[in-house]
């Protein structure tokens, strides 16, 4: 069986690089998507959701924030606006961002604008997701 070469790139810096996966689970805007050796080329845009690689030690798990997959031969290429690994995820910082999203997002007194309401409504599920990760850790 083949292996994937899974390069994760964010405009802070890399990631992960050349991580030896044998399959993959991606969210993309249409759903998440499973690459498995003989998979198609293609290209997608990437959701706000967990990347799962199952390598040889194990799965690892890390957090994606929009962006895009590129499936090209044996290497997938991920460039996403933010990208954590699941063991570097900050529980106690999450789980503030939830409860200040949520909290903004009931105020009634807030008078948000739409552009507001969709960066919030972002602002938690960036935070649901991670403290999803952070769960699959234990």
């Amino acid at each position: 069986m083949s292996d994937f070469n899974l390069n994760i790139f964010t405009p802070n810096g890399i990631v992960v690089e050349g991580l030896k996966s044998s399959s993959l689970t991606i969210p993309t805007s249409k759903g998440e998507i499973n690459v498995l050796p003989g998979h198609t080329h293609i290209v997608s845009e990437l959701e706000t959701g967990i990347l799962s690689a199952q390598t040889n030690s194990g799965v690892r798990r890390f957090s994606i924030t929009s962006g895009l997959v590129k499936v090209l031969g044996n290497d997938v290429n991920i460039l996403s606006t933010t990208t954590e690994k699941a063991e570097d995820i900050d529980q106690a910082r999450a789980q503030a961002a939830q409860k200040k999203a949520v909290s903004r997002l009931a105020s009634k007194e807030a008078m948000l604008t739409d552009v507001d309401r969709i960066k919030f409504q972002r602002k938690l599920d960036r935070a649901r997701m991670r403290i999803r990760l952070h769960k699959l850790l234990k």
